[in-house]
């Protein structure tokens, strides 16, 4: 008889990196409603200036101590955490999830280990249609991300090409290439282009439109995902996060969102 995974076990949940998305995600594990009975037992970020009755420790002593731990870090340091979580056994919640492109040997990592992994949404919609999809076959996917110039300052892309965002002046393509390439070029802007093929087919074969529209409010996301029975559109228009423009505010509620559904009765994905 098979035997469904009881996901209340994660009682002690830790949170590594505390910026914009982090720093939300703890509010809602330690605000008056919570989630789920989960407790925030300890956080770790070096740069953080602990102001919290909570401990701020290394990323060894948070998967030692936590049975889930949710990453909110830059894409360079999620292998390191990654690789410490899986000797742990214990799991993670991704939200970086370009670093899963960048460093292939964290999937393989996470096979290998007896730990498993959540991939929440991000600032995407329409996933749970993809992943649907996948089961038939998915002959195309496209993602079309715009965001104002400045949201994509510091990107390796736009440092190693000299693309001077400050003289955009109208809405301009500054990539087109595979979720592979632009993960490389946009580890910090395209974690949706990356959730998209990981959810649907491989990063070689999901194709990106990167643009920078100074008139933009927001950041807009597109995708279109086609298989020989189904196509799907789906368009979202996030305000940027006031803390990380380069973010939304929607990538750190949709960790909210998983931890609540871990713990429903009724989970709808």
């Amino acid at each position: 008889m098979s035997t469904i995974p009881n996901h209340n076990q994660y009682k002690n949940i830790g949170i590594a990196g505390l910026g914009a998305i982090g720093s939300a995600v703890m509010h809602a594990l330690t605000s008056e409603d919570g989630i789920n009975e989960m407790q925030l037992e300890c956080i770790s970020d070096p740069y953080t200036q602990n102001h919290f009755d909570v401990d701020n420790v290394s990323f060894e002593e948070l998967a030692e101590r936590c049975d889930l731990i949710i990453e909110c870090l830059p894409a360079d340091v999620v292998p390191d955490l990654a690789k410490i979580v899986f000797k742990a056994g214990k799991d993670i919640l991704f939200i970086s999830s370009a670093a899963l492109l960048i460093d292939p040997q964290i999937l393989k990592n996470l096979h290998r280990s007896e730990s498993r992994a959540y991939l929440p949404s991000g600032a995407l919609c329409g996933l749970d249609g993809v992943v649907g999809m996948r089961e038939m076959g998915i002959t195309s996917s496209t993602i079309t991300s715009t965001k104002p110039p400045k949201g994509f300052a510091g990107a390796p892309y736009v440092i190693e090409n000299d693309i001077g965002l400050d003289a955009i002046t109208e809405k301009t393509q500054i990539f087109e290439g595979d979720a592979y390439d632009a993960a490389k070029g946009f580890p910090a802007n395209v974690n949706v282009a990356a959730t998209l093929s990981l959810a649907g087919i491989p990063a070689h074969q999901t194709r990106v439109e990167i643009w920078a529209d100074p008139k933009a409010k927001g950041n807009t996301h597109e995708i279109t995902v086609k298989s020989n029975y189904s196509t799907l559109v789906s368009r979202i228009e996030n305000l940027p996060d006031p803390a990380n423009i380069k973010s939304s505010s929607l990538a750190a509620q949709s960790i909210v969102a998983t931890l609540r559904n871990m713990g429903s009765k009724l989970a709808i994905y």
